[in-house]
């Protein structure tokens, strides 16, 4: 075997990954990640970041240090968001190519902002005082947001790691009807909702550190977004 064959090619950061407008697992190449619906989970996430920053903009000052990093996260997010979303429709309308590779570390880098923002929306509705004077509807609503977002960011984290981590992250039942189907983002929803609702997976199993890191990091905040704020709502006038 030459020198040539035997060294793999990890090519620049616009080459193609794979097929049209997917990112595929590059050593498996099992589960691949569409950037459309990816784009799509990430449209909602925002949505629900737009809404629960502007019902809880009351709770921290805009001239604080918390406000001004609260603020900063939401920018970076809002920029990187219109990014991808521009990079999503420039694949699927106009060029109809594979999916640069760059996109994998806008994604990424997304996900850590979005992560961010809703750490410091946990941490308003857990520690700020002026919170413990809303009425149990509207905190019932804020603990929905809060809810919903966790379990689609780290519903495309799990995507993300399955996908790209060696030797996958997950291990998913086999569909005795469909064996060959591999997992779709539905399924690492129910994952991420399940930890959310049961503190951990039900019928996957978890396969590598990051994968269980991931999961750790998400049992936690969902045990103070559930503890806490449902405390918080028992006590609202």
């Amino acid at each position: 075997m030459s020198d040539e064959e035997s060294t793999p090619s990890h090519g620049s950061l616009t080459d193609a990954i794979a097929g049209p407008e997917e990112l595929p697992d590059t050593a498996r190449n099992l589960h691949p990640i569409r950037l459309t619906s990816f784009v799509g989970v990430m449209m909602v996430i925002e949505f629900f970041d737009l809404l629960l920053t502007q019902r809880l903009h009351f709770a921290v000052r805009p001239d604080s240090t918390a406000g001004s990093v609260a603020k900063t996260v939401s920018i970076s997010g809002n920029v990187l968001f219109a990014s991808l979303l521009i990079l999503a429709l420039a694949t699927v309308f106009i060029s109809r190519r594979a999916t640069p590779r760059f996109a994998l570390y806008v994604m990424v880098t997304y996900l850590c902002v979005a992560t961010v923002n809703v750490l410091i929306n946990i941490g308003t509705l857990v520690v700020t005082p002026e919170v413990g004077n809303a009425s149990q509807n509207s905190l019932i609503l804020d603990l929905a947001l809060v809810y919903s977002a966790l379990t689609l960011i780290f519903s495309l984290w799990y995507q993300v790691a399955d996908t790209h981590l060696p030797g996958g992250a997950l291990d998913f039942p086999e569909n005795a009807a469909k064996p060959d189907d591999p997992p779709k983002w539905f399924d690492y929803m129910c994952v991420a909702f399940f930890t959310n609702s049961t503190f951990g997976p039900t019928l996957e199993g978890v396969r590598t550190r990051p994968a269980k890191a991931l999961m750790m990091f998400q049992t936690a905040l969902s045990l103070v977004v559930l503890v806490v704020l449902v405390a918080r709502i028992i006590k609202a006038p």
